[in-house]
């Protein structure tokens, strides 16, 4: 079965979601290291593999890229004189499954439409790290999930009631 993939612009996402803004992190590097911390909370709940795309067109070292948990999150540094949207493009040609493009760049949205992919906003991320489980938007907390705190309270009540009853 192919892999879904998800693949950001990653310096238009932080650029985009408030969160990551460097007056919140306290720098780009950081802002950039939220970023895939968040990644990687979105892999193991989604499934998809992860590739967070950063320019480094104005750089003079090579393209390059790394692998985080497993090869599950690809991070890749573009290459002197090509931007995150060209080595994006490249991508999209090449993964062998469905890919969703998060980026608020509209060029880039509709080369990923054209080329069969989903797009998506840097906040449609942000909106998909809010609904993920309480456990992992906060690993260092443990919260119990019980059915109860889905259920509608007057639900809740008469099943109290029915188990008092029965005690």
């Amino acid at each position: 079965m192919p892999a879904s993939y998800m693949l950001l612009d990653g310096y238009n996402v932080i650029g985009a979601v408030e969160r990551y803004r460097t007056r919140n992190t306290g720098g780009l590097a950081e802002s950039r290291e939220l970023l895939l911390a968040d990644c990687l909370k979105a892999a193991g709940w989604t499934g998809a593999k992860i590739v967070v795309v950063f320019d480094a067109h104005r750089g003079q070292e090579p393209e390059r890229e790394e692998y985080r948990a497993g090869r599950v999150l690809r991070v890749i540094f573009s290459a002197p004189g090509h931007s995150a949207d060209d080595v994006i493009e490249r991508l999209l040609g090449r993964l062998d499954g469905e890919a969703t493009v998060y980026t608020g760049d509209f060029a880039l949205q509709r080369t990923a439409l054209a080329r069969g992919a989903s797009r998506a906003t840097p906040r449609e991320f942000e909106k998909l790290l809010d609904e993920l489980p309480a456990v992992t938007r906060a690993p260092n907390r443990i919260v119990r999930s019980q059915v109860r705190d889905r259920l509608p309270k007057e639900v809740v009540r008469k099943l109290d009631e029915l188990r008092r009853a029965g005690e």
